[in-house]
């Protein structure tokens, strides 16, 4: 299978979030058995993981994983690990942080909660958006964001059309 969707999709990476106790080694030896390094890119919330897989695989992709709590000195516990990007939630994703992280040389992912999670973020916090909506999805991107983990591509695809067209049509 994967080698189906290698062949089919050059383009794609896969995020590998290192979630338990003891994943981090495995999962790189995995990976490079695979001979997947390439298309791999590891995060966690619990910093000394990313440590761990920068140890074994110097040129691998790390991303340091924040939630709404983010610390204000989230670049530098980033880059303390040798992470290379910092996935914050949707919500922590503003031009200003954004740029701190762009200024140290770190990409940035912004993550939204699973499915549940965002029904009760947009029941009893956002109400100007939908959950994840066209418009939940413009404001995110607008802070500056390199990537985005979603949970509805679909919409994702048709914002993503609609603010290349716009970038296309003011040119």
């Amino acid at each position: 299978m994967l080698v189906a969707l290698r062949d089919a999709s050059p383009s794609f990476i896969i995020k590998i979030e290192l979630k338990g106790p003891n994943t981090a080694i495995p999962s790189v030896e995995l990976v490079n058995k695979l001979n997947m390094s390439h298309r791999c890119h590891y995060s966690s919330f619990i910093q000394s993981r990313i440590a761990e897989v920068r140890s074994i695989n110097v040129d691998a992709i790390t991303g340091a994983l924040f939630d709404h709590r983010l610390p204000a000195d989230f670049v530098q516990q980033a880059l303390a690990v040798g992470a290379t990007e910092v996935h914050l939630k949707y919500d922590t994703c503003t031009w200003d942080v954004i740029q701190m992280a762009h200024e140290a040389g770190l990409r940035v992912m912004a993550w939204f909660r699973g499915p549940i999670g965002m029904k009760e973020d947009c029941d009893t916090k956002y109400f100007d958006v939908g959950n994840e909506d066209n418009d939940m999805y413009q404001i995110v991107l607008r802070s500056g964001v390199d990537s985005m983990c979603v949970n509805r591509p679909d919409v994702m695809v048709k914002t993503l059309a609609e603010v290349l067209s716009v970038a296309t049509y003011n040119k």
